[in-house]
């Protein structure tokens, strides 16, 4: 199949194609131990560095000791567990030099190997892999934020640091739900209940567990910056001078001068910072998983606490000692003399309690003073609700033609009057903020083609409320 990208390298193209050799064998997990014990012991922190040559003869030996102290080993390739510890540790060094783990060459007459820095570095990935410690989210935010910042002056390299650790952040919180469910289903075949409570507190808590989790929803956690960098980020895309450099970086260093591949980069690593805008609901979904886990885990040690314990084979186990004593043995509890077994030595019946019946709902028919009652109040709801209609109609009682009409000449007669002139004060006070905000008022809407507004001059006073002074009129067409 073609690359679509003339610049991506395969895996192969780095790495040995037999690199995978020794962990596809029937001792995968001895290679791979072993393999890391040489890699700590002779390129490890303050050893050599990778690429130094060590002699062949050190590598043998050393192999060779770590055969000798711990050797779990299964028959593989005509080599027997029972094959010394010598010939065994030749074949070993034969597997990794051949699957290109170690790299052999001839300094004079001496037999060097090394473990090239490539493969060195790829050995450290998968060290780091199987080994995974809960991630601080709080951390990679933040980085992503700085660079974010470094990348409005223009700096491309920063954007793509920012679109991979944004990347990382929201993969791993979708794959953290994952690893929890499928631990949880693990656990559920285990033989003991230590088991389960070891794999529960050991693997769940403290391996696919989120190192800041309880402070993810905090206001000093850095996840809060998610809107500025979700901001920011839009600010970039649409700014034309910062799109230009940071397109320009992607050109002339990883698209090959290619304008069109830069764009496409540049699209990516946007799309990547943008999905931080629902990391709210991949949280919301890792708490389902994480409430889930923790109501499995508490229902299954409540049923092995509860659970009987292979009584039926405990009796059997009784029964069969009790026949193989003697009368009178003192393995018999005291008093034991009389019937073993009968009515007066079982549990009392289990009392099932009666569910009591439920009381009907009685219906009468209501006299006719409750329902004068009921309608009246109803009446009385009806003429305090005002609605927009009925504030029309109160306006164009009074509002004839083009004139204006100030708040002393409106008349009020009845308490649907009196709610519609309080509903006008309330409009006038609201139009007294901005433009923009009073046009998307609900209030000020119930009136679209009447302007009211507080005027200057006297009071208004009259027999309910005494207030500003303010004029209702038509607004001209535009």
């Amino acid at each position: 199949m073609p690359v679509t990208d003339p610049n991506a390298n395969t895996l192969f193209d780095r790495l040995p194609r037999t690199v995978f050799r020794p962990l596809a064998a029937a001792n995968n997990t001895r290679y791979w131990d072993l393999l890391g014990r040489l890699v700590d012991e002779f390129w490890g922190d303050g050893a050599r560095t990778p690429g130094e040559d060590v002699p062949k003869s050190e590598l043998i030996a050393a192999l060779e000791s770590y055969l000798v102290v711990s050797d779990p080993w299964e028959a593989e390739d005509g080599a027997a567990p029972d094959t010394p510890a010598n010939i065994r540790a030749h074949g070993i060094y034969s597997v990794f030099r051949d699957s290109g783990w170690l790299s052999q060459r001839k300094r004079g007459v001496r037999d060097m190997a090394t473990i090239r820095p490539v493969l060195a570095q790829f050995h450290t990935l998968l060290r780091e892999f199987g080994t995974k410690e809960p991630e601080f989210l709080g951390s990679e935010v933040r980085s992503v934020f700085l660079n974010l910042q470094e990348a409005a002056g223009g700096k491309g390299d920063a954007y793509a640091k920012a679109a991979r650790e944004a990347k990382h952040c929201m993969t791993h919180l979708a794959s953290t739900g994952v690893a929890v469910y499928d631990l949880m289903a693990s656990l559920q075949s285990v033989a003991s209940t230590r088991e389960f409570v070891a794999g529960y507190f050991d693997d769940f808590i403290r391996r696919h567990f989120i190192g800041d989790y309880h402070e993810l929803r905090t206001k000093a956690h850095p996840l809060q910056h998610r809107t500025a960098i979700v901001t920011l980020t839009l600010q970039i895309q649409h700014d034309p001078e910062r799109r230009k450099d940071i397109v320009a970086w992607y050109q002339h260093n990883t698209a090959g001068g290619d304008a069109d591949r830069a764009e496409a980069y540049f699209e990516r690593d946007t799309r990547r910072l943008m999905r931080l805008e629902s990391v709210e609901d991949e949280l919301r979904r890792l708490d389902d998983e994480i409430r889930a886990a923790n109501q499995r885990a508490l229902a299954y040690l409540d049923y092995r606490l509860r659970a009987p314990r292979h009584f039926d084979k405990l009796i059997a186990r009784a029964i069969t000692g009790v026949a193989s004593l003697r009368d009178g043995d003192r393995a018999f509890p005291a008093g034991a003399a009389g019937e073993l077994a009968g009515e007066g030595w079982l549990g009392k019946a289990r009392q099932v309690t009666r569910e009591p019946d439920a009381t009907r709902v009685q219906t009468r028919v209501p006299t006719l003073e409750e329902l004068a009652l009921q309608s009246l109040r109803k009446r009385m709801a009806d003429a305090r609700l005002v609605r927009p209609d009925k504030l029309a109609a109160y306006v164009a009682r009074h509002l004839q033609g083009a004139t204006p009409v100030f708040s002393d000449q409106l008349q009020i007669e009845t308490v649907s009057d009196l709610c519609c002139y309080q509903r006008l004060l309330l409009i006038a006070s609201r139009n007294e903020a901005p433009l923009a905000a009073a046009r998307q008022d609900p209030f000020v809407q119930m009136l679209p083609a009447v302007r009211i507004q507080f005027v200057d001059g006297p009071r208004t006073l009259n027999p309910y409320v005494e207030h500003r002074r303010f004029v209702i009129q038509r607004e001209k067409a535009a």
